[in-house]
């Protein structure tokens, strides 16, 4: 059973509507009495003696009240003072939250997507109602949207659930983000959903809400170690003590596996001991926890640029390049690796052959120089202008096959030897 985050909205304001909705009552009950007894002092002159309190009774009617206004007011005001009838107010998203309530108790998952489609649309500065469309979304495998969904929760500041958790979240973030998994593991993108619930997890983790801290203290003692077995893999880092170094990362993200940092530096280490493989996997790590930091990028476009795998990190420097536009280490190496893609493609195409010319004979065993071509008449005439002479055709000698009918001779005569002696 999901838990729409929108229904905590409409629990907390349902008192404030009531209290609201009561105060614009009284107000109209007020203007009522005034009226009436403007009514009956004025007598025949209150058509024109009361029309200020007419209109605005009239005009504060359809906002004290639920459900529109009786219809004799409504010719009141369009027949008898010729204007046409006032417009409704807008109406208050807390409404809709009911409405969308109702759809949900009825298990009418469309009609609810449909008010949390109207709720979004409204100029409101709040994730959930987002979250809660996502929700719907999710349970009527439209995951598409719910992945567009939680993008947009996920450019809000992280705010509590206000204790309403489900599945172990207690954040929007990690709400959204748990959401995300689940739309990404639906479509078939495994590395995007362990992508998510990693992100999930380390959200929790920082808080101290996944059961590693003790009444929500954010696991400080563990970051604590992990924070001292870094400065320890600093001092060695900088000593050139890479073994050492990465050692001692390895023992802090022991305690703290959702450190950032602590992957960064491990896989600075990693790349000096040319471990390229397990350096991938830290810099793909650190691009999951902190998706908005260059660093991660950068290592891992340097990384495949070791790797010879240019085009790959290419367009990871590429995509890091525009993040962070004046990085200078970055615009260096991506003009690197640019350089050495146009030279390998500019060797392909060199040694592609040309439609115009006839295909040689491939050397796969052999780079030497080719033997000078005999020209070797064929059974076959050409004929040209009414006169036919034999066609010459064009055969090369490689290295290889004089090798190969070298070894063929010497064999028959090993073995011609061989039968004379014997």
């Amino acid at each position: 059973m999901y838990i729409f985050p929108c229904q905590i909205e409409l629990y907390d304001n349902r008192d404030r509507l009531v209290r609201d909705q009561w105060v614009k009552i009284m107000k109209l009950r007020i203007v009522r009495e005034k009226l009436e007894e403007c009514y009956h002092s004025q007598s025949v002159n209150h058509m024109q003696n009361c029309r200020e309190l007419v209109e605005r009774y009239l005009r504060d009617l359809p906002e004290a009240r639920m459900g529109g206004r009786p219809p004799f007011l409504k010719c009141l005001s369009m027949g008898l003072f010729g204007k046409k009838e006032p417009q409704a107010a807008p109406l208050d998203p807390a409404y809709i939250l009911a409405e969308a309530q109702e759809c949900l108790k009825e298990k009418n998952l469309e009609g609810a997507l449909a008010k949390f489609d109207e709720l979004c649309a409204l100029p409101v500065q709040s994730p959930l109602p987002l979250l809660s469309r996502a929700t719907c979304r999710l349970q009527l495998g439209k995951y598409e949207g719910v992945l567009e969904d939680c993008e947009k929760v996920l450019q809000f500041l992280n705010t509590d659930l206000g204790g309403h958790e489900e599945e172990q979240c207690t954040t929007v973030h990690s709400l959204a983000l748990l959401r995300m998994a689940k739309a990404h593991k639906e479509l078939g993108q495994m590395d995007e959903a362990k992508s998510a619930l990693m992100r999930r997890n380390a959200v929790e983790h920082k808080l101290g809400r996944d059961g590693s801290g003790q009444d929500g203290d954010g696991g400080q003692g563990d970051q604590a170690l992990a924070e001292e077995w870094k400065e320890k893999g600093n001092a060695e880092y900088k000593q050139g003590n890479w073994a050492e170094a990465l050692a001692h990362y390895r023992n802090g993200l022991g305690y703290d596996m959702y450190n950032a940092k602590l992957h960064s530096n491990a896989c600075m280490a990693l790349i000096n001991l040319k471990r390229w493989s397990q350096a991938l996997k830290h810099a793909e790590q650190c691009i999951v926890l902190e998706p908005e930091w260059v660093k991660g990028y950068y290592m891992k476009g340097r990384i495949l640029s070791s790797e010879s795998k240019l085009e790959q990190a290419r367009d990871v420097l590429r995509k890091a390049d525009a993040m962070e536009p004046g990085n200078a280490k970055i615009a260096e190496l991506l003009a690197e690796v640019e350089a050495r893609v146009d030279y390998v493609e500019s060797r392909l195409r060199r040694r592609k052959p040309r439609a115009d010319e006839p295909a040689k004979a491939e050397d796969a065993g052999d780079s030497g120089t080719e033997q000078p071509v005999e020209d070797v008449d064929s059974d076959e005439d050409y004929c040209e202008d009414g006169t036919c002479r034999p066609k010459k055709i064009k055969l090369s000698i490689t290295r290889k096959d004089i090798f190969n009918t070298a070894v063929d001779v010497g064999a028959a005569l090993v073995g011609v030897a061989l039968v004379w002696w014997f």
